[in-house]
């Protein structure tokens, strides 16, 4: 059965770089793991697993991990931001959350569990892409307010405005990732025209690029925080 990572390519998982390995699992339900054999080829990973029948799925008539299994065999393999964004895909492609709880509570004694359970509740559907997960997770902290993700603003008086990729109405703040695509000039253009309508409402954007989001992720929540608090005070939570 496929595992692991390449499990998550099949799935079409967002995930970083990583070494293009065959991850293979003898599974066979409700049998200890160390009671299977495993492949001893070169070519493959071999691991032995203990599944469940719902730990077990076809993709593209290849036996392969669940969704729910493979994303928690990721937690020992990723970083947390690179974990929340692969669960973001995986609700995406059709998973719940709930079928993920249950695979953290029922993997107590794996590695990763805990990085897991940290991941668990900052997990969003809602989210686009790789990228936009990376951003949302460097903008979480205990203190601070959960951003919208993708959701709609309108104006004070009426109409659509923008749909940021991560917006905090009552701060009127907006969080915009903004990669290679955006150097398009035609995109630019629309870029301007909304970051002024949206000032003309009292919003303000920020824009991230890759350097901020994958090279410096620890700046964004003292900024935030700093623009929150002058913003809209009441919504900082006691870091306590």
């Amino acid at each position: 059965m496929v595992a692991f990572t390449t499990a998550a390519r099949l799935h079409e998982l967002w995930l970083p770089p990583l070494p293009e390995e065959i991850h293979l699992a003898t599974a066979q339900p409700e049998r200890p793991s160390t009671g299977m054999t495993r492949t001893h080829r070169p070519e493959f990973r071999p691991h032995r697993r203990t599944l469940s029948q719902a730990d077990r799925t076809m993709v593209q008539g290849v036996p392969v991990m669940s969704l729910a299994r493979t994303w928690i065999d990721l937690a020992p393999l990723l970083s947390l931001p690179d974990l929340v964004a692969a669960g973001d895909s995986v609700l995406r492609v059709g998973a719940t959350t709930d079928a993920l709880a249950g695979v953290v509570l029922c993997s107590r004694h794996l590695r990763g569990v805990r990085r897991a359970r940290e991941a668990l509740p900052l997990l969003d559907a809602r989210s686009r892409s790789r990228p936009e997960s990376h951003l949302r997770v460097a903008a979480s902290a205990p203190d601070l307010p959960r951003f919208a993700v993708n959701v709609s603003i309108y104006r004070d008086e009426g109409g659509w405005l923008a749909e940021p990729d991560l917006s905090l109405k009552d701060a009127k703040l907006a969080l915009e990732y903004q990669g290679e695509e955006h150097a398009n000039v035609e995109r630019m253009r629309r870029d301007i025209t909304r970051s002024g309508d949206m000032r003309r409402n009292g919003w303000l954007t920020l824009g991230y690029g890759p350097a901020e989001v994958f090279g410096r992720p620890w700046q964004i929540a003292p900024e935030l925080r700093a623009l929150i608090r002058r913003r809209a005070p009441h919504l900082l939570r006691s870091r306590h």
